[in-house]
């Protein structure tokens, strides 16, 4: 029973020491923080990593890495949720006349995830839609990116497109010869009925004609005498 106890005890104290080196590790000095006063406040353990690698003397003499790392902090900032700071992150990086495929695409997400933030507090919060104002840049953007898509996607899409506007012909074409048919049978239907009413009537006519004509009584000689 003692073992076991005196056990528990020694785990407990480890896991303690852990939690106090982790955070101890975790806080950055003040002159990082004076160097860099966007990484105040930071809780993220990657962040304070990365911005820890950034303070030292091997990232100093090297302006590249410290732009490497910049832009691996400026994506974190992204990934947890931090849009504004990333965006604040990669201006110093472009007013440095630092330019990279990478370094745009993340500013391009950082103003998408700033624009949903916005969008999710109007339909939320404020309970309202777009304006006169805002609609039409979110209508511009949405086709500048259609426009800007992957061309394995748009060639997609315009298949899709494609394949939609044939069903259509083909829905709409079958209509057009029933159409003329029923009209055709109603033509014909009523040229049928204005022969039947013609031969009717000459029959009746032939009819009264013949019950009408003077008889040929053969006593009729002797009825006048």
């Amino acid at each position: 029973m003692k073992n076991i106890l005196g056990f528990i005890v020694l785990l407990i104290s480890g896991m303690v020491q852990l939690c106090f080196a982790q955070i101890h590790a975790a806080e950055l000095k003040k002159s990082c923080i004076k160097s860099y006063p966007q990484a105040k406040n930071d809780t993220d353990l990657t962040v304070i990593d990365l911005y820890q690698r950034l303070c030292d003397k091997p990232a100093k003499k090297s302006i590249q890495f410290q732009q490497q790392l910049s832009t691996q902090i400026a994506k974190r900032y992204i990934e947890v949720g931090n849009h504004l700071k990333a965006l604040n992150l990669i201006e110093q990086l472009n007013q440095q006349n630092y330019t990279h495929q990478d370094l745009t695409d993340l500013k391009f997400l950082a103003g998408i995830g700033i624009s949903s933030q916005s969008l999710e507090q109007m339909r939320s919060t404020e309970v309202r839609a777009l304006n006169n104002s805002t609609y039409p840049q979110a209508k511009l953007l949405t086709e500048h990116i259609y426009l800007a898509q992957p061309v394995a996607k748009f060639s997609e899409s315009a298949l899709t497109m494609a394949m939609n506007s044939r069903e259509k012909k083909a829905k709409s074409k079958p209509n057009s010869p029933i159409k003329r048919n029923l009209s055709q049978n109603k033509t014909s239907n009523s040229n049928l009925k204005k022969n039947t009413a013609v031969s009717s009537s000459k029959k009746t006519e032939s009819i009264s004609t013949r019950t009408h004509s003077p008889s040929t009584n053969p006593f009729g000689s002797l009825n006048n005498n």
